[in-house]
């Protein structure tokens, strides 16, 4: 795998194919055994995030992430999942780490890593103002403007059709 660094990071992968709803395997319909040469660039993940990547694919190789999906009742990411992920996942990462984590289990489909970096991500700014988070997210403007509010909320109506229809389902439970 390169990245933006031009580095190179070599890594064994194992691939498992895909089973349809019968749980038979594209192998066994086509009757072969495969064997995948992959080679990716990701132009805009650091190397470290790579890095933190391959280290997360060789433990889960080992040992799988407990699953888990919310509400959760803590924030404490070691009652959530093993100690092993959730040291791994905050020690030594930083904001910009997390992100570049995020986009590369996003930009490689590992989907257990995408949701423990979401998760990690949900909890670093559960509770911050506005005004904390428009740095981190590197978001200069704050929408004083009414014109541009109005721009925005319609370029982003999906966003505010669902959270209405969370808040809906929310309060007829």
């Amino acid at each position: 795998i390169s990245c933006c660094q031009s580095e190179v990071i070599n890594c064994e992968l194992e691939c498992h194919s895909s089973e349809d709803e019968n749980g038979s395997s594209d192998e066994a319909q086509n009757g072969t055994d495969s064997c995948i040469t992959l080679s990716l660039t990701a132009s805009k993940i650091h190397s470290s995030a790579l890095r933190k990547v391959a280290d997360f694919m060789m433990h889960f190789e080992e040992e799988e992430m407990t699953s888990f999906s919310p509400p959760f009742t803590t924030e404490n990411l070691g009652e959530i999942v093993q100690q092993w992920y959730a040291d791994f996942i905050t020690s030594g990462v930083d904001h910009s780490l997390l992100t570049d984590i995020i986009a590369a289990a996003n930009f490689l489909s590992i989907q257990p890593l995408l949701k423990l970096s979401v998760l990690a991500m949900s909890i670093n700014i559960n509770g911050k103002s506005p005004e904390t988070l428009r740095p981190m997210f590197g978001i200069s403007n704050n929408l004083n403007d009414s014109e541009q509010k109005a721009r925005v909320m319609k370029e982003n109506e999906w966003a505010f059709e669902a959270r209405r229809q969370f808040e809906e389902n929310q309060a007829q439970e």
